[in-house]
């Protein structure tokens, strides 16, 4: 039981760290074609709609897109559900809210909010 308890620590640690390498990755880059400067940001936010695995009794998995804003949600029981219409501080929330948030964040925030969701499988 600790082996896998240790195992799922390690899986969200080290989500958490490519999540980290990915935002701090992600900067300026400076193209001097003349005189002028210009300057180009990119900037990722959330996880362009990839599922990374997620700490928690009842949640598998967890994606964020801020193009569309939608958030996808895996259920250990194998369903998955899209809820539109996210901002971003409620996937960061729900991101910060391991190992508790689906109770924290979700249930409250999404299905109590009445925010539209479908089951995409």
């Amino acid at each position: 039981m600790r082996t896998i308890v240790r195992n799922n620590r390690l899986s969200c640690l080290l989500s958490i760290l490519i999540f980290c390498f990915i935002l701090t990755s992600c900067g300026n880059s400076k193209n001097s074609n003349s005189e002028n400067e210009s300057i180009q940001t990119s900037e990722i936010v959330g996880t362009g709609g990839l599922l990374i695995p997620i700490q928690s009794d009842n949640v598998r998995a967890a994606g964020y897109d801020s193009d569309s804003k939608i958030m996808t949600v895996q259920f250990l029981n194998g369903y998955t559900y899209e809820y539109y219409g996210i901002e971003i501080e409620l996937w960061e929330d729900f991101v910060a809210a391991q190992p508790d948030p689906w109770s924290l964040v979700g249930y409250p925030r999404l299905v109590k909010a009445g925010v539209p969701y479908k089951r995409i499988s």
